[in-house]
């Protein structure tokens, strides 16, 4: 059983790896991570639950260093499962140059029983908040177009998503989600103006974005768990533009992490991370991307650090001894 379930992901991982390195990898409009492995939730509501405890992760990147109006994200999210019941929150901000971006939403999830592992069916609602400040840098006189608000504005709407989530405890997970599913428009009228007379307009369409998540934990010391490798893949779109995510991580006594990840022309990153172990359930990672495309010219890179906590639910049993009469 474990050669053929080993087999079976392996040929899953290059399948899919194959299906979509076909693929040129350009700006989509959700935040990315390169710590993907480690944040689930946020992109597939269908994992919510999974790890059986409480979990909570934040995350905070800084992306393209060295550029002024570079990405900086941040984000938090926290699950935790009751029974067959998964449910999530997850929260996060994003801003890029004049443009702020930010995520609130809930999930829950339904856990079944599937073969030799578990599908997790998930659906997530919450709400997109945009905002675009009075500070718009451009060439030409960006107060003509209507299209370009030029005075501060911001909007609000809803927001859905679902996933599929399927596990075998550590061993393997596949997963495949669509987020913004209303594909809502954000429209609004900019509030006051700058020179030109005219305000502008916020409008801003989300884009149907695609998921698919597979990853495998291969214990290459022989059943000892003393080294696994945890090879996996994300890849994403929003049917313009797709991106690949391949990353390989190697864990050492289940103490410490390091690896790579390649983000196919954009970037290529190491990983590394320690489980503290006076504090069981917390863990720390941080990486670091070199920019492969045109742009890292210009960027020393990019940053992300991680802080990810889990606890049980459920207490283990108090251990009781007893000891019979004739031997007091």
């Amino acid at each position: 059983m474990y050669l053929k379930n080993n087999i079976y992901m392996k040929k899953l991982l290059i399948s899919t790896a194959f299906l979509f390195a076909g693929f040129v990898a350009t700006a989509q409009q959700d935040a990315q991570f390169t710590q993907n492995m480690f944040n689930k939730l946020s992109i597939n509501p269908g994992s919510a639950g999974n790890n059986g405890g409480i979990c909570a992760t934040f995350l905070t990147r800084s992306q393209w260093m060295g550029f002024d109006g570079r990405p900086q994200t941040h984000l938090f999210s926290a699950d935790a499962r009751i029974s067959k019941h998964g449910i999530g929150l997850t929260v996060f901000q994003d801003k890029l140059g004049i443009e702020s971006s930010l995520i609130a939403k809930l999930a829950y999830a339904y856990h079944i029983n599937l073969g030799p592992g578990e599908l997790g069916i998930g659906l997530e609602a919450g709400m997109i908040s945009k905002s675009f400040g009075d500070d718009f840098v451009a060439i030409d006189d960006f107060t003509q177009d209507p299209s370009i608000p030029n005075a501060s504005t911001s909007a609000t709407t809803f927001d859905a998503g679902f996933g599929l989530y399927y596990s075998i405890k550590n061993k393997m997970y596949v997963g495949l989600s669509a987020l913004h599913i209303p594909q809502q428009k954000i429209e609004t009228a900019a509030n006051g103006n700058t020179g030109g007379g005219a305000t502008g307009a916020l409008n801003y369409a989300q884009s149907l974005h695609y998921y698919i998540m597979a990853g495998y934990d291969w214990d290459i010391s022989g059943g000892a768990q003393k080294w696994v490798l945890k090879p996996s893949i994300l890849a994403k779109t929003d049917a313009a533009s797709t991106q690949l995510d391949v990353n390989a991580l190697i864990v050492y006594n289940k103490l410490v992490w390091g690896g790579v990840s390649y983000r196919i022309q954009d970037a290529v990153a190491a990983l590394a991370g320690v489980n503290i172990p006076q504090v069981p359930g917390l863990k720390l990672g941080v990486s670091y991307d070199v920019t492969t495309s045109a742009i890292g010219d210009h960027s020393s890179g990019s940053l992300e650090f991680m802080i990810k906590y889990c606890t049980s639910i459920v207490k283990p049993p108090k251990r009781e001894v007893y000891h019979s009469v004739r031997f007091l």
